[in-house]
């Protein structure tokens, strides 16, 4: 099995990219805490959102922005000029909800 639930909120704004066939795949970075009894961690993950999921985040999330994300984790390897092996991980995003939003500083109370 290969599922992932985790909350946590955007470190950086979702980089929304057309594919063609008017498709597109969203990148968003995020970041949640990691506790290990009193001792805390911050983890920082990587996110892909393909086609409607993908422009509905990016459309209504910005950094700060809280997530709550389930799918599962997806892996790939690729050889640099120079033959070294680089690993990469992300998140597929399969569905999503919103929690709090980011406030502009701005904004009247």
């Amino acid at each position: 099995m290969n599922k992932i639930c985790i909350n946590s909120r955007l470190i950086k704004v979702p980089d929304l990219n057309p594919i063609g066939n008017s498709n597109s795949i969203c990148t968003i970075f995020f970041a949640n805490y990691i506790w290990f009894a009193s001792n805390k961690k911050t983890g920082f993950f990587k996110c892909r959102a393909w086609g409607i999921l993908g422009k509905i985040i990016a459309e209504h999330s910005k950094t700060g922005t809280e997530l709550f994300i389930t799918r599962c984790l997806e892996q790939y390897m690729y050889e640099t000029e120079i033959y070294d092996t680089i690993y990469n991980n992300y998140i597929v995003v399969e569905k999503f909800d919103f929690g709090s939003r980011a406030t502009d500083s701005n904004q009247n109370k």
